[in-house]
């Protein structure tokens, strides 16, 4: 295979009607390809297709026990939307031609709106996630629990999949999910998207088990937290004696 070739393996059949499109890509928490994962295994969704390319960094992942590709291309038997998925950090150089093509076939397959999870590094206040968003053509946000915005940042392959949709007028909404974890999984971040997109697509997966084990991470690394303060002042206050 050539350096700078995309080819985009199909798998199963695909439905090719209407359809939208939720794209997860590696990023900060991992929140994006860990949800849509989470929603792959809850939904029982089969792989359509994958992208094979060197433009991808050279990543397999085992999954139930059969090596798979890093971008990845999900979906149902009847209904419901496609889902793009990438455990790999995609370059910027490499996106825009990734985009480019990834457009260009699922728009052949009946790709009509784009939905993206968008990981923001910023510290929680709480485990009660506020999801930010903002839209193109959408103005019924709020009925998914999505808060409005007028400002903030899409990157990487989302960017150019944005920009895509921008030259060919189709419907384009992210979702801001904001997170302090940068290299593990933020479980509550991942469980407060999963929670838009049961609202949009009605998708009825349960993510209580998401946010019991982000409640759970969140109280060790507080006793993590207290504990190495606790060692410091002790370590202080022998010196000063």
């Amino acid at each position: 295979m050539a350096g700078g070739s995309v080819e985009i393996v199909e798998t199963a059949p695909f439905r090719e009607e209407k359809t939208t499109v939720v794209t997860g890509f590696a990023g900060p928490g991992f929140i994006g390809s860990t949800a849509l994962m989470y929603i792959v295994r809850n939904r029982g969704l089969r792989q359509r297709a994958y992208v094979r390319t060197q433009l991808v960094p050279p990543l397999m992942l085992l999954i139930d026990g059969q090596p798979e590709h890093a971008l990845r291309i999900y979906g149902g038997e009847k209904e419901g939307p496609l889902m793009v998925v990438s455990e790999a950090l995609l370059s910027g150089e490499s996106c825009w031609r990734l985009g480019a093509k990834l457009m260009e076939w699922l728009s052949e397959k009946g790709a009509s709106a784009f939905v993206s999870i968008e990981a923001l590094p910023y510290s929680p206040p709480s485990m009660e996630r506020v999801v930010f968003g903002f839209s193109t053509h959408r103005r019924d946000l709020p009925n998914f629990g999505v808060q409005t915005t007028r400002e903030g940042v899409v990157s990487g392959m989302n960017a150019c999949l944005l920009e895509e949709c921008l030259r060919r007028d189709i419907s384009w909404t992210s979702l801001f999910v904001g997170t302090n974890i940068v290299s593990g999984i933020d479980h509550g971040g991942t469980a407060a998207a999963i929670d838009v997109l049961n609202k949009m697509f009605g998708l009825t997966v349960d993510t209580a088990p998401l946010k019991q084990r982000g409640e759970m991470i969140r109280q060790m690394a507080e006793r993590r937290t207290k504990a190495e303060a606790g060692g410091f002042l002790g370590s202080l206050r022998r010196r000063m004696r």
